[in-house]
């Protein structure tokens, strides 16, 4: 009976898939009508078996891990360098262009007996005015600066004139003067003297200057350089250490980014007249190239992954 126990118990996998001959069949149905043991094994092998992975399989699903995350992260790359190219193109459509002074530019009236109204050619689109007192404490200046970009040349044509108020809650003389932003002298557009007779005078002596340029951006692209060269170093001395390696890579394309993006909003040039301006979209768009520079550096690294661990091919 033992015997013939075993040799059913071979044949129960076939038999419980309907795969045996119609005298193999009834020779297990005859012997099953009788042993209940092997009536708990047919029951066993009627029952969804565990999948068993070989080391192939692992191999093979690892790979497609891998491959779906390189695909989502090629996504996440292509919409962030999507989006700094878009940022970067407004930036340079948005930039500044500061005109030189000309007669006409800036026509100062009196604006009833509190202060005088300046009102701007209609090309210009942008100002800025900033009322601070004199050092002597005698009187306000008014800075002023004008400018317009590539965008409200051809996007906003309908703000017409703008204007500006210059008042101040003291009752002192105001000489409202206009920055250039060019590295010529700043000009005296006119003064008012609400004690004069005559309230706005536009011949004014007055002691010009000239405003400079802001450095700082270049001190910010010489660190960014120092930095990367002093990773570079690191990495040269410790490319043995893969691990250490992958995070000095990942590290160093930060200065990388700030410099692409400093290039991206400045060019060459290292001065800047408008360096909250620059300073913030530099930022701005050096965090997206990071984030793609680092995408696309994690992609490069599963590539040869994928490749060490893809099967080889016949």
């Amino acid at each position: 009976m033992r015997n013939e126990c075993n040799i059913i118990r071979d044949i129960l996998p076939l038999y419980a898939e309907d795969m045996v001959s119609s005298d193999t069949l009834d020779f297990v149905e005859e012997h099953l009508k009788t042993c209940e043991e092997c009536k708990k094994e047919l029951k066993k092998a009627k029952e969804p078996q565990p999948v068993q992975y070989t080391s192939n399989s692992a191999t093979l699903v690892n790979l497609s891990r891998k491959l779906k995350i390189k695909k989502l992260q090629t996504v996440a790359l292509t919409a962030v360098f999507i989006t700094a190219i878009f940022v970067s193109a407004f930036a340079a459509l948005d930039a500044p262009i500061y005109f030189p002074y000309s007669d006409n530019l800036i026509t100062p009236e009196q604006l009833g007996g509190e202060g005088m109204l300046l009102t701007f050619d209609e090309k210009i689109t942008e100002i800025n005015y900033t009322v601070y007192n004199a050092p002597d404490g005698d009187l306000y200046y008014c800075d002023i600066e004008a400018w317009t970009s590539l965008w409200d040349k051809w996007f906003s044509k309908e703000k017409g004139k703008l204007s500006a108020a210059v008042t101040t809650e003291e009752n002192k003389p105001i000489i409202a003067v206009y920055i250039p932003n060019d590295g010529t002298e700043n000009i005296c557009i006119a003064k008012y003297d609400p004690n004069a007779e005559i309230r706005i005078d536009k011949n004014v002596d007055f002691e010009s200057g000239i405003v400079l340029p802001r450095l700082s951006l270049g001190y910010y692209l010489i660190s960014a350089g120092a930095a990367m060269a002093v990773l570079g170093i690191i990495w040269v001395l410790t490319r043995k250490k893969t691990g250490l390696n992958i995070w000095i890579e990942r590290i160093g394309l930060y200065p990388l980014a700030y410099i692409i993006a400093h290039c991206i909003i400045s060019g060459i040039n290292w001065n800047s007249y408008s360096l909250p301006r620059d300073f913030s979209l530099t930022v701005f768009i050096s965090i997206l190239l990071y984030g793609g520079l680092i995408l696309a550096h994690n992609i490069w690294h599963l590539k040869k992954e994928i490749k060490e661990i893809s099967p080889p091919q016949k």
